[in-house]
């Protein structure tokens, strides 16, 4: 796990430079929105697309540490569709000048194709089972028996993924928060699989951090590229890969907590102004409201990371608790 990370993030940082020269040779820069923050225009053609030099890290890593089986194989197929769905939104954002991507039907059967693909897998091969776990309960929950308990097992993990990706998207607004906030869950989750001794998925975890380490070398304000849809699905492909494998779902909420505040303001947001006209936030996701607080970008971030860091600390500390209990 520490070679997988170190390799990462060594590959990451040495071909960040590079690869940042390449995308401001073919003009590939960020497309700024104007209803956003007004001091984000400044930011307009800005290198995007950087969570394609996070992949060849990991990729790298990979190549060097990881094990060719079942396990690696099902959650590589979940990180693909999610960082390809990311690289193709990309493309079109920088190609077409427009903030849209793939359409949400293509996207969803994407998902579908790669949930049902990796959950066979790792129903069939991994030894994984057709049940969610409780924390702090003595007794797990099953979905089902049979075709049906896939079924279902396919749909709970279609949530988790979905959920987690997009969760993930809206965190990345600003210069390092979802590479600081990304590599603080990826750590948590290194530890998790690793004391389910599901040490395939704990390199893969440990591995994407040191790549988000690696690009937050380049990401850190002012930011000299941006990790696009590309990094931040990645990202939350490799978590809720994990969270499956490791069968702590219900943990990652806790572990992940900033990346739930930012969706549920963003559903808030919308929710209330449909039924009222009116705004609870000054912006949504929630970091844009603390800009337009008056908080400087460094200081969202940072504040951002420590709110982050307790929301792993205590998700590993309730996993821990679990697996005192259980055994």
């Amino acid at each position: 796990m520490i070679l997988g990370a170190g390799v990462a993030f060594f590959v990451t940082v040495s071909l960040g430079s590079k690869f940042i020269a390449f995308l401001q040779s073919r003009k590939f820069g960020q497309f700024v929105r104007e209803e956003g923050p007004q001091t984000h225009l400044i930011k307009a053609g800005t290198p995007t697309m950087g969570g394609v030099v996070m992949l060849l890290g990991l990729l790298g890593a990979l190549a060097v540490v990881a094990r060719l089986n079942w396990t690696t194989v099902a959650m590589l197929i979940i990180i693909a569709v999610a960082a390809g769905i990311g690289l193709y939104d990309d493309w079109q954002k920088i190609s077409k000048r427009r903030s849209e991507g793939l359409s949400a039907r293509y996207k969803f059967l994407l998902q579908v194709g790669a949930v049902v693909v990796a959950d066979v897998l790792a129903l069939h091969y991994v030894g994984m089972t057709q049940e969610v776990v409780v924390p702090g309960l003595d007794r797990n929950l099953m979905l089902g028996p049979g075709v049906l308990g896939v079924v279902f097992f396919c749909l709970f993990s279609l949530l988790v993924i979905a959920g987690t990706t997009n969760a993930v998207n809206l965190t990345d607004g600003l210069d390092g928060l979802a590479a600081g906030t990304g590599t603080l869950a990826l750590t948590a989750y290194t530890g998790i699989a690793f004391l389910e001794r599901q040490y395939d998925v704990a390199v893969i975890c440990g591995a994407m951090a040191g790549a988000a380490v690696g690009f937050l070398w380049y990401n850190a304000h002012p930011a000299e590229v941006f990790m696009g849809d590309t990094g931040s699905l990645a990202i939350g492909g490799v978590l809720s890969a994990a969270a499956i494998l490791t069968k702590t779902e219900l943990i990652l909420p806790v572990v992940g907590g900033l990346f739930v505040i930012e969706a549920l303001s963003v559903i808030i947001q919308y929710t209330v102004f449909k039924m009222t006209g009116r705004r609870v936030f000054k912006m949504a996701p929630i970091h844009h409201h603390f800009e337009l607080s008056g908080w400087k970008e460094n200081k969202v971030v940072v504040r951002f990371w420590i709110v982050q860091a307790a929301f792993a600390a205590s998700g590993f500390i309730l996993y821990y608790f679990t697996l005192y209990n259980s055994a």
